[in-house]
């Protein structure tokens, strides 16, 4: 009888460890997907925001141009200028 108790109780913490070891591999796996979950939303943002930013730059490029549409205007104005004092104006 002694041996069989012995035996109870050395399995008891096989039993006490391999429970501990589900636990804490359930819960790193609960970790993974939880991370996994947020690079994802992370990502869906990212390409949102880049889209936003592709869109924005195309909207604004015609800003670049505005110094090239500044110097044809004072190309214009002086020409003008130069044509009402050719008329005596």
């Amino acid at each position: 009888m002694a041996l069989a108790s012995n035996t109870t109780t050395n399995l008891n913490g096989w039993v006490v460890g391999y429970t501990v070891g589900a636990v804490i591999v359930a819960l790193v796996a609960l970790l993974i997907v939880a991370i996994i979950g947020t690079v994802r939303r992370i990502r869906a943002t990212a390409d949102e925001i880049t889209a936003s930013l592709v869109e924005s730059q195309k909207r604004t490029e015609v800003l670049w141009a505005l110094t090239t549409t500044k110097s044809t205007v004072d190309d214009i104005v002086d020409m003008a200028g130069a044509a009402r004092a050719a008329l005596g104006g």
